[in-house]
């Protein structure tokens, strides 16, 4: 089960957005309204937030490389890397759902 969106996903549908509420506007520019200023107001927080998006960097582990070198480190090469890869995904899931759980407010 994939936990995590794809950045150029989030990105694209951000895009929709953005053209959507320029559609809207491009039509409605000249109402002095609520709904035109909430609008523009949330084409500008989309534009931001597209920028704030393009600064982050996704960066790859490779998990095997890394579980390797804690093994050596902490003098642990006895204890399988099977073992050691399954201990460090659940802990990693249990990270994610905690995560998400704070995110949601729970």
């Amino acid at each position: 089960m994939e936990q995590y969106i794809k950045k150029s996903a989030i990105m694209a549908e951000i895009r929709k957005y953005i053209k959507s509420a320029e559609a809207f506007l491009k039509y409605h520019h000249n109402r002095n309204d609520k709904s035109v200023y909430a609008f523009e107001q949330e084409k500008l927080v989309m534009c931001d937030l597209l920028i704030f998006l393009d600064t982050l960097e996704v960066k790859e582990v490779d998990l095997n490389e890394e579980i390797e070198k804690c093994l050596k480190r902490h003098n642990m090469l006895a204890v399988g890397k099977k073992d050691f890869t399954d201990i460090a995904k659940h802990f990693f899931e249990l990270g994610v759902q905690v995560s998400n759980k704070l995110q949601k407010g729970e």
